[in-house]
């Protein structure tokens, strides 16, 4: 999460009195990404979210070194040389005077559009604006193949996609509801996983045949619940 500060604007020529700055107080860290890779898709063990990583690591840092640019889903990873010299063939040494190597990752323009025009940030004394957000429900068959079907039996399989989907299914003030046309809300009990960007539930057996609304509601912070409701319905058949 971002938590955004308002501080008076210090520079000589500054336009304005005041400036935002911002520091990030949560950490994605390598335990926890591989729990959401293994929600992200649940054919992924966690033997193989780790071994993915761990090669992943060796080689990028292997292409790098032997001065490869190396592609990655979101950017590019490269070494640049830096420093000065007095004369013109001089030579360029590293570890000498200020003559050194970076690593530059240099982000896609695609890529950090993404991340910036979705940015979950909060404003630092006030309270959080990281919302759930239903984008695609859907069904998955016997083989783990997703279906745009939207018919389900008893305990059949709903996939959720979206952002911030992360709830605590202990609290019973959390987690998945099913709202039929009389905006009666049933809670689902029953999770096959729970992850940021996919969650799937299995479909009550309490629910009567008939048509039915998902609406998330998660817990950003112990004092608050914040909710999303789809509008696309699914179709109950019973058993």
């Amino acid at each position: 999460m971002i938590a955004i500060t308002t501080y008076k604007n210090s520079l000589k020529k500054a336009k304005k009195e005041y400036c935002f700055r911002s520091v990030t107080d949560q950490t994605l860290d390598s335990e926890q990404l591989i729990k959401e890779i293994i929600s992200y898709n649940s054919t992924i063990t966690e033997a193989d979210a780790r071994a993915v990583l761990s090669v992943l690591n060796d080689r990028v840092k292997h292409f790098v070194n032997l001065g490869y640019n190396v592609e990655l889903p979101f950017a590019y990873i490269h070494l640049k040389a830096n420093g000065t010299v007095d004369k013109l063939n001089a030579g360029f040494t590293p570890g000498t005077g200020d003559h050194r190597f970076e690593v530059t990752c240099s982000f896609k323009d695609d890529a950090a559009k993404e991340m910036e025009d979705t940015t979950a940030y909060r404003i630092a004394g006030t309270g959080w604006a990281i919302l759930p957000k239903i984008t695609e429900v859907m069904s998955i068959s016997n083989l783990g193949i997703e279906n745009k079907n939207l018919e389900f039996m008893h305990n059949d399989i709903l996939r959720i996609k979206g952002k911030n989907l992360s709830f605590d299914a202990s609290d019973d003030k959390q987690g998945i509801f099913f709202i039929d046309t009389d905006k009666v809300e049933t809670r689902a009990t029953r999770y096959n996983s729970i992850g940021t960007a996919i969650t799937e539930v299995f479909i009550p057996k309490s629910l009567e045949p008939g048509l039915y609304k998902i609406k998330i509601v998660t817990s950003p912070r112990k004092e608050s619940l914040e909710e999303y409701t789809s509008n696309t319905l699914i179709s109950v058949l019973g058993e």
